[in-house]
C-alpha cells in the first residue's frame, strides 16, 4: 500500500525547530562502522494503535461526567512500529533500509481527552484532543525480532532515544462508517483472531508533536548534535478493520526506567497468541486490550432508572485500529557541528564511519 495521507493510515513527521535546516545524520547500528545514513524521511511499517479506556471516556462524556471530573473523559493511546525504509538526503525517493544492521523500533504513549460525541452527518463520531502528557522511545536491536501479532520485540535491545511531553490541544476525531460487524483481521495473511469482529471506521488528527518537555538521544546513533529535536505526528489517521497487518494482542504501556544508552533490555510483550477472541489471549507481559466481541465504539444508551435522564455506558473499555507511520526528518545542527556532519557524510561515501566503539 502506498504510504499516503488517506483515511486508514497514520502519518507522522520528524521536524526540528530553527531556520537553518539540515537532514538527520543517523547510524543504524550505533556500534560498528558502515551503518551511517543521512535521511530526509523515515518510513515505518504499518502497525497497531490502541485507545485504552477510549470507550469508557466517550461514555463518560456523553453522560455529562466531564464537567465535574475532566479526567473521567481521558484515555491513553499506545502504538509501536518498526523502521523499514528512509529517504536519503537529496534523493526525493524512499528506499528500503540496508540489511545487516539490526532493527530500529519505537513505542509511544500519550493521553487524550474526549471533547465531543454524537451523530455527524448521520454517522457516530467522537472528537478528542491531546492533554500534553506522553512519551516516545526509540530502540535498536541486533536482530529483526518484532511481531505485529503479539506486539513483542518493539522495546528490546538498546534504548537509543526518549522524548517526553506532547502538544496540548491537538484535535482529532473518529467516525464509524459502517456499524455492520465484520472480521477484525482481514489483512490477507490469514485471520489470526477467529470469531473476533469489528465495526468499520476512519479517523484523523492534526499535528501532534512529541518531545515538548524533554529530549534524550544516544549520540552513537544520532550523529548530528541537534537542537529543538522532536517528532511530529502529522495527519494522524486510524482505520478499521485491519486489512494489511495483524492486530497486536499486547501493547508496551510502561515507559522504560533505564537510562538512554542502556543495552540488554527485554521486550515488555511476550510472543504467545491464541487464534481466537482478544478475551482468550494469554497474559503476555504488557497490556492486553479489552475490546469485547465487536471492536470499535462500544457505547450504549442506558437511561438512569431513578431519574429517567440519559446515561451512557461502555460495554467494553478499549478499541484498537490499524495505523501507518511516515516520518519527515529534519535536523538543526548546533553551532560548530556542521563540519563534523560533513566528515560523517564523507565517511559514509566510502562505506564506513570511523568512530569510537561503545564501551
Amino acid at each position: 500500500m502506498r504510504k499516503t495521507v488517506i483515511a486508514g493510515l497514520l502519518g507522522s513527521a520528524f521536524a526540528l525547530a530553527g531556520t537553518a535546516q539540515a537532514s538527520l545524520v543517523f547510524d543504524l547500528n550505533g556500534a560498528e562502522p558502515g551503518g551511517g545514513i543521512s535521511a530526509e524521511a523515515f518510513d515505518w511499517a504499518q502497525t497497531s494503535f490502541l485507545a485504552r479506556g477510549g470507550n469508557t471516556a466517550i461514555a463518560n462524556f456523553a453522560s455529562g461526567a466531564c464537567g465535574a471530573d475532566p479526567a473521567a473523559c481521558e484515555f491513553n493511546v499506545y502504538t509501536h512500529a518498526r523502521l523499514t525504509g528512509y529517504t536519503p538526503t537529496g534523493s526525493g525517493a524512499s528506499t528500503t533500509l540496508p540489511g545487516g544492521f539490526g532493527e530500529i523500533t519505537m513505542v509511544a504513549r500519550y493521553t487524550e481527552r474526549v471533547t465531543g460525541f454524537g451523530a455527524l452527518g448521520g454517522l457516530q463520531t467522537a472528537t478528542f484532543e491531546s492533554t500534553g502528557a506522553g512519551w516516545l522511545e526509540f530502540y535498536w536491536s541486533p536482530s529483526i525480532d518484532t511481531a505485529d501479532l503479539t506486539g513483542s520485540g518493539f522495546n528490546n535491545g538498546t534504548l537509543i532515544g526518549r522524548l517526553t511531553g506532547v502538544t496540548v490541544g491537538a484535535t482529532g476525531l473518529f467516525t464509524v462508517t459502517d456499524s455492520t460487524a465484520v472480521a477484525l483481521d482481514g489483512n490477507g495473511n490469514g485471520n489470526q483472531y477467529l470469531g473476533q469482529l469489528s465495526i468499520s471506521g476512519t479517523g484523523s488528527n492534526v499535528t501532534l508533536r512529541a518531545g515538548t518537555t524533554g529530549v534524550e538521544l544516544d549520540p552513537n546513533f544520532f550523529l548530528t548534535t541537534l537542537t529543538g529535536f522532536d517528532i511530529r505526528f502529522a495527519n494522524i489517521s486510524i482505520g478499521l478493520p485491519y486489512d494489511t497487518v495483524d492486530p497486536s494482542n499486547c501493547f508496551n504501556n510502561v515507559q522504560s526506567a533505564a537510562a538512554v544508552g542502556t543495552s540488554g533490555l527485554s521486550s515488555t510483550c511476550g510472543t504467545a497468541h491464541n487464534n481466537g477472541l482478544f478475551s482468550t489471549q494469554p497474559p503476555n507481559g504488557g497490556y492486553l486490550p479489552v475490546i469485547g466481541p465487536i471492536n470499535g465504539f462500544a457505547v450504549v444508551l442506558n437511561p438512569n432508572t431513578s431519574t429517567g435522564q440519559p446515561r451512557f455506558i461502555a460495554t467494553s473499555p478499549d478499541f484498537i485500529a490499524q495505523t501507518d507511520f511516515n516520518s519527515r526528518v529534519q535536523g538543526v545542527p548546533e553551532p560548530g557541528t556542521l563540519a563534523l556532519v560533513g566528515l560523517a557524510l564523507a565517511g559514509m561515501g566510502v562505506g564506513a564511519i570511523a568512530r569510537r566503539r561503545r564501551a
